[in-house]
């Protein structure tokens, strides 16, 4: 009984520390995580068009984005669109340097992504898709 009462004592804890954190990052403006609706097929089958996507903007501060995580960016070719897509690794003839990033959409058949734009500066990347719901 008393290791029950000790976690959830830790599970309550950490609730209150998270929210305490969201709010505080809020009153200083930038808001941990956002949500988006997928629109089109390019991530298909992972994510479908309707599907919700919680994205976590703080997931880059301290570490670069990883091959294989899927990214909420903004669109370097249209202003004011966003794009879903997969971190990739780039082709042998294209190095994308230091501060840049090559990516992919799932639906390689349907995904406009930097095959077509090329590569996208991480300062584009909105953050990590964190959940889909």
């Amino acid at each position: 009984m008393a290791t029950d009462a000790r976690s959830m004592r830790r599970a309550i804890s950490a609730v209150v520390i998270a929210a305490a954190a969201v709010r505080l990052l809020r009153i200083v403006g930038v808001p941990p995580l956002s949500r988006y609706v997928v629109d089109g097929t390019s991530m298909e089958p992972a994510f479908r068009s309707g599907d919700r996507v919680l994205v976590n903007r703080l997931a880059y501060r301290r570490r670069d984005p990883r091959a294989g995580e899927v990214v909420v960016l903004r669109d370097p070719e249209r202003l004011g669109h966003i794009l879903l897509k997969r971190i990739a690794t780039a082709p042998d003839d294209i190095e994308p340097g230091p501060s840049h990033v090559y990516v992919r959409g799932d639906n390689t058949a349907e995904s406009r992504d930097s095959r077509a734009f090329g590569t996208v500066p991480r300062s584009e990347i909105i953050g990590k898709a964190w959940l889909k719901y």
